[in-house]
């Protein structure tokens, strides 16, 4: 989807802030690594574990802000339009780059405004960043497979997000994440390991006791989950 003249400029802003914070914060990890047995070293660590504490907590009232609005009034707004989410979502993902949903909307947010690669970029960092995160391997196991059409990075994602041990929010965003792989996993040909997926959903469904179908969102209309 193009985007209009008057919209380019702040999200092209956006997009820099988001890759931006992605290269920062992988200097600073180069930085708190270099090994020191100084006092001053140690009180300096301490000082940046402290304020790594606070970042982590102004990041997440920033997140607690907009998450209502992304998932209340704006539920039914196609992600196109949903550019006023972005620099908020950039500002947490630096915050707290160990907190995954800033990758995984503000990925779909830059691809659907025609930023691919950014979105791309972003939500591959992201996976690698957050490797027990069953959300962003399926997010961006999705994102390859629909707009990239690389079904061999796709598999690899489904696969890695399907592993034992991935954390996700809780069980419902499991059954929906799940949901969205099997759809994957069917369309790209790995029918087995999407029957074993269809018996952990009916698993967990029974667990919960959950009748209602589960949500899974298709921004394409092309019968596939894309976010």
């Amino acid at each position: 989807m193009s985007v209009r003249r008057e919209t380019w400029l702040p999200l092209a802003v956006a997009a820099t802030f988001l890759v931006l914070a992605l290269g920062g914060q992988a200097l600073g990890d180069r930085i708190m690594s270099a090994p020191s047995d100084t006092t001053a070293a140690a009180v300096g660590r301490a000082s940046l574990s402290y304020l790594t504490g606070l970042r982590r907590y102004t990041g997440a009232v920033l997140w607690n802000r907009i998450d209502p609005v992304l998932h209340g009034y704006y539920e039914g707004v196609p992600l196109e339009q949903q550019r006023y989410m972005l620099s908020t979502i950039a500002a947490v993902e630096w915050l707290d780059p160990s907190f995954d949903q800033p990758y995984y909307v503000g990925s779909w947010i830059l691809a659907r405004n025609g930023k691919m690669a950014e979105g791309l970029t972003m939500a591959r960092v992201g996976a690698e960043r957050i490797p027990d995160s069953g959300t962003l391997h399926m997010s961006y196991a999705q994102m390859l497979f629909v707009l990239s059409k690389d079904t061999t990075g796709a598999l690899t994602q489904a696969r890695l997000a399907v592993q034992p041990g991935m954390r996700w929010t809780d069980d419902m965003e499991k059954i929906n994440g799940l949901a969205a792989l099997e759809q994957l996993l069917r369309q790209a040909g790995d029918t087995a390991l999407a029957n074993t997926v269809a018996a952990e959903i009916d698993r967990l469904d029974a667990s919960i006791g959950n009748t209602a179908p589960t949500d899974v969102h298709d921004h394409d209309g092309d019968g596939t989950s894309d976010h």
